[in-house]
């Protein structure tokens, strides 16, 4: 509960702050911290000039009058004007210059302007790019030094300001929070940058391993179902040329071969779609599309197959529906389950598809009266685990069809699902955005 109102409350602020600081679409990380630093500036110059005023130390509180307002123009050049390079090397400037004429000002060593450097020179390192650091660690050193220096000779050029201890007290203990304050919220954010980055890469590293796994278990799945086939041509082929076949095992070697060919052909095929979307990182092109007429090839090659097995297929679609959609894709998905369906279904058996208005969605259901799916095989049936089976004419099932299924539904912006009993048969369901 604890940790759900600091995350409600991380949450606002962030709302709050990026109109402030500017959005991370149009502004650079370096450039939202020096817009929030020129805010806290802002507010802390604006805490400082009563406080120094009303504690006797009225010089210091003109100082930081000006100071105010030039931390207002460099936060308006940065925010709106976008000039984020000459912004830091303005402000940074100008800062320092206060801070060394208070140093003068304000009881020199004894004073507070010693640690107003020091969150000074933090704060400019954590805004400023990686080629300036040197010259702003070089330029805060030798200033510093030199202030030191120069107070050691010269101490009657260092002027105190302060009118009882009290007063020192007050300053001191005031500069001393701010300090902490600051140094606080900026390893805070540098800590909260660190472990977000550090997440990223991490499920980055993950996601390749995965990616890499993937691809092992693919390329293994291919070779071994090449194998096979391409066994069968050859055995095949040695018998042709024996001429030792009757014309009835002719025959039959002729739907064997049919049926390894047709499989290895759909093999490759998925294998080749699945090769063009690694090489786009498996984003894909969307397009407008009339669903009736992206699956219109696809149902007119199914149903010959389905013919042949003296299976019924019926297809019903709604013509009104379109979808932003990668055509390629959407046969894929399609093709892979009506040929599934296709296998497991046996000869007079009948495949519907429908496909209709679901709310925002578009609904494609792909009803089969087949062999159904197994309880233990429903768990792997859409990944890279599922074995190749064998349909109800003996045609090889391949591994990859619904686990690309999956993946490109995914890749739409859509949903897969499947129902499925033993000896009823399966209904898959693919849901898809509509335009």
């Amino acid at each position: 509960m604890v940790t759900e109102s600091i995350s409600r409350a991380i949450n606002f602020f962030k709302r709050l702050a990026y109109p402030l600081i500017g959005s991370k679409e149009e502004f650079s990380p370096e450039n939202q911290a020096f817009n929030a630093i020129c805010i806290l500036g802002v507010l802390i110059i604006g805490y400082d000039i009563p406080f120094n005023y009303f504690n006797g130390m009225e010089t210091i509180a003109s100082l930081f009058s000006l100071l105010f307002i030039a931390l207002c123009f460099t936060y308006y050049l940065s925010r709106f004007k976008k000039k984020f390079k000459y912004s830091i090397i303005i402000s940074s400037l100008i800062v320092l210059l206060v801070l060394g004429t208070g140093y003068f000002l304000n009881d020199g060593i004894r004073g507070p302007s010693l640690l107003a450097f020091s969150i000074t020179f933090f704060m400019i390192m954590i805004i400023s790019p990686r080629s300036q650091y040197w010259f702003w660690s070089l330029l805060s050193l030798t200033l510093g030094l030199g202030l030191l220096f120069f107070e050691y000779k010269y101490p009657q050029y260092i002027k105190s300001v302060y009118e009882d201890r009290s007063a020192v007290f007050a300053d001191m203990a005031s500069t001393y929070i701010i300090t902490i304050l600051v140094t606080f919220l900026g390893l805070f954010s540098l800590k909260t940058a660190y472990y977000k980055a550090k997440q990223n890469a991490d499920a980055k590293t993950d996601a390749l391993e995965r990616l890499n796994n993937e691809k092992t278990k693919f390329f293994s799945i291919i070779a071994h179902d090449l194998r096979a086939p391409l066994a069968s041509i050859q055995s095949y082929m040695e018998l042709f040329r024996m001429d030792i076949l009757s014309k009835e095992e002719k025959e039959m070697m002729d739907q064997k071969l049919s049926n390894a060919i047709s499989g290895t052909q759909e093999m490759l095929d998925n294998m080749l779609s699945w090769s063009r979307a690694e090489l786009n990182d498996g984003k894909a092109a969307m397009e407008v599309n009339k669903l009736h007429e992206a699956l219109h090839p696809v149902i007119t090659i199914q149903k010959a197959a389905s013919k042949e097995k003296k299976i019924t297929f019926t297809a019903e679609i709604d013509p009104t529906l379109e979808l932003l959609s990668n055509v390629h894709m959407l046969q894929l998905i399609v093709r892979n389950i009506i040929g599934n369906a296709i296998k497991f279904t046996p000869s007079d058996g009948s495949i519907e598809l429908n496909a209709s208005r679901y709310g925002k969605d578009c609904l494609i259901a792909i009803r089969d009266t087949g062999n159904g799916i197994s309880e233990e095989n429903k768990s792997e049936i859409f990944s890279l685990k599922a074995q190749s089976t064998f349909g109800t004419a003996n045609e090889k099932g391949i591994g990859l069809g619904l686990f690309l299924c999956k993946e490109y539904t995914h890749a739409q912006g859509g949903k897969i699902w499947f129902e499925s009993k033993i000896g009823e048969g399966t209904i898959f369901y693919v849901s898809l955005p509509l335009v």
